[in-house]
């Protein structure tokens, strides 16, 4: 299997071990059955999230995650993954996932969660809206939110 993750920090404040969010991007792409794929990781702020959110969702809040698929990402969240890669046909998933760290500092202490836990959960959810599922009415948000912890503990019991 080859991944290629490319991750890029843009919240100085919150710090994340990029070796382990690494891991756990490749363990949910392996559980999901991927051979090849490029995925590209910027941990971004609130007011950065905000702008992300306002202008592709037209939302005037920061928010946890945003997921662009390979033909809609923005062109700055791309700036990390070099020509050659984007150029290439033998990649079975691409896209770009934005994660809003204070938006999941926060989440974590309401929810209960490690703010590790949430961050996974959040990279995980990015993930799935890459493969197209969506969270939009109650039914589809219990389907994918049941994916999500399914994928999350098949990952967790693998790292035991």
């Amino acid at each position: 299997m080859a991944y290629e993750i490319y991750l890029k920090q843009d919240c100085p404040r919150i710090k994340v071990s990029e070796v382990t969010l690494r891991k756990i991007a490749t363990k949910i792409l392996t559980d999901l059955g991927f051979k090849k794929a490029v995925l590209n990781i910027v941990l971004l702020d609130a007011p950065e999230m905000r702008k992300l959110n306002r202008r592709y969702l037209k939302h005037a809040w920061s928010t946890d995650v945003l997921a662009f698929s390979e033909k809609k990402a923005p062109g700055h969240l791309k700036e990390t993954v070099p020509a050659a890669v984007l150029a290439r046909k033998d990649i079975d998933f691409l896209g770009d996932i934005a994660l809003g760290l204070p938006t999941i500092r926060t989440q974590a202490a309401e929810y209960g969660h490690t703010f590790e836990e949430e961050l996974h959960y959040c990279l995980c959810h990015g993930i799935l809206h890459l493969m197209g599922y969506e969270d939009k009415n109650r039914t589809a948000f219990k389907k994918m939110h049941r994916k999500q912890a399914q994928i999350l503990t098949r990952v967790k019991k693998k790292s035991v």
